[in-house]
């Protein structure tokens, strides 16, 4: 072996040498080459056509349907259109604005509200987020799994049911999938510029939605704990600067503007109370509740945003403080309704019964892929994100619509979970 080099046992396993320091690597497991050849290629081209074929059926149902009309959407198309100065100004605030800056450049390039070009869009980054999944999945998983998880995650019905929609999913979902791509390239001990620019699209993404604003904490705790050193850990402080970003550009907009300092949303406070209870018939009450308060408390004035997130999370607060046996178990109860395989209204019961179905089988799948998976770091920043999701969802407002940015991975799991199953799943490779 020359200087420096690595036993070839070890190079097998892909282990690299970075600043004289040398670990495993959270990339191919196995050592598996990261260039597509020529049957790959055709495979994912195919994959992409078939999510792509699935999503535009979708959008042709979808709006046969109305169902847009009939589900609602949040107000980016609104926001946009204020952007745009079509309609007359008011504060963008209760949402985070990457996904209403996005829309208002559709409707820029369409010289008018356009919803179909932006459903369309959303029905292309859907399959681009499939895409960029199944080479996560390439990364992470060995080949017949990766397979099965691109084909599974062209097919995912809730990865489906968002692409047609206004909402921010699918430009969300493919960003993560970007997102984790550079995690896995970069490792647990990254180049300077590999985290200030993870940090970087991490502060877009926050911007986009606002679930991953402390995952940064978990995330270079995963990494610590893969590293099993604090040695050199420094570097990940560029990450969370480069989140910092972000956010702050856009409160100092908001500063300026409004005479607050807005990093993200105004509107935690009102998820916070709207959904911290279990009780399904409060859930749907609770809104309109909401409302008849703000109404009599003089906030109903657009430019009042700020103030109506303060309040509810002051009240939830004192809630806490005043009921703390009380909100304990509204926390637990919330963290197992988060993962709960079922839907509630308005969706009819064999629509209930088919996603109970699928969920309860995806969740099992997952489960015996993650327990096969268990000593690969590779997926440490995974359970990271789980952990992350399922704690804040057990205080925010709690839907299965708020696990979509985990179902790209579970899909995986479960994929995972499949092949060990199956006839053969020992032999190498499998």
């Amino acid at each position: 072996m020359g200087d420096g080099a690595l036993p070839p046992a070890a190079d097998a396993r892909g282990l690299r040498v970075r600043r004289g320091r040398r670990h495993a690597p959270l990339g191919p497991p196995e050592g598996g080459p990261v260039r597509l050849e020529a049957p790959e290629r055709r495979f994912l081209g195919g994959t992409l056509l078939l999510a792509l074929g699935v999503r535009l059926a979708a959008l042709v149902v979808w709006e046969r349907l109305g169902l847009t009309e009939r589900l609602g959407n949040d107000p980016y198309p609104h926001y946009a259109e204020i952007l745009l100065g079509w309609l007359p100004p008011s504060p963008i605030l209760t949402h985070p604005p990457v996904y209403t800056f996005w829309v208002a450049g559709l409707y820029a390039l369409a010289r008018a509200p356009s919803p179909l070009l932006v459903q369309s869009v959303n029905v292309l980054l859907g399959t681009a987020g499939v895409g960029l999944f199944a080479l996560w999945a390439r990364r992470r998983l060995p080949p017949t799994a990766a397979r099965v998880a691109a084909l599974w995650l062209a097919l995912d019905p809730l990865l489906v049911y968002f692409s047609p929609q206004l909402q921010s999913e699918p430009l969300f979902v493919a960003l993560l999938a970007l997102f984790f791509l550079g995690v896995d390239s970069a490792g647990p001990d990254p180049r300077r510029s590999d985290a200030l620019g993870l940090g970087l699209l991490g502060g877009v993404l926050t911007l986009t939605r606002s679930v991953v604003t402390v995952y940064p904490v978990f995330l270079v705790g995963s990494m610590l704990w893969v590293r099993r050193s604090l040695r050199g850990a420094a570097v990940w402080l560029l990450l969370f600067a480069g989140w910092a970003v972000p956010p702050t550009l856009w409160g100092l907009r908001n500063l300026h503007v409004h005479g607050q300092f807005i990093p993200l949303a105004t509107n935690g406070g009102w998820t916070m109370w709207e959904g911290f209870t279990t009780d399904r018939d409060e859930v749907a009450r609770r809104p309109y509740e909401m409302r008849e308060e703000v109404a009599r408390l003089g906030l109903s004035d657009e430019g009042d945003f700020f103030r109506i997130g303060r309040h509810f999370s002051d009240k939830l607060k004192a809630f806490v403080r005043e009921n703390p046996l009380a909100a304990a178990r509204i926390v637990a109860g919330k963290a197992l309704l988060f993962w709960r395989p079922w839907v509630y209204d308005p969706y009819p019961v064999p629509v209930r019964w088919a996603a109970g179905v699928y969920f309860s089988a995806l969740f099992l799948l997952a489960g015996f892929g993650a327990w096969s998976l268990r000593g690969d770091p590779g997926w440490a920043p995974v359970w990271a994100l789980v952990i992350n999701l399922s704690a804040l969802h057990a205080v925010m407002f709690t839907s299965l619509r708020y696990r979509t940015p985990l179902e790209p991975f579970l899909v995986c799991l479960a994929a995972q979970g499949l092949t060990k199953l199956l006839p053969g799943a020992r032999k190498p490779g499998v």
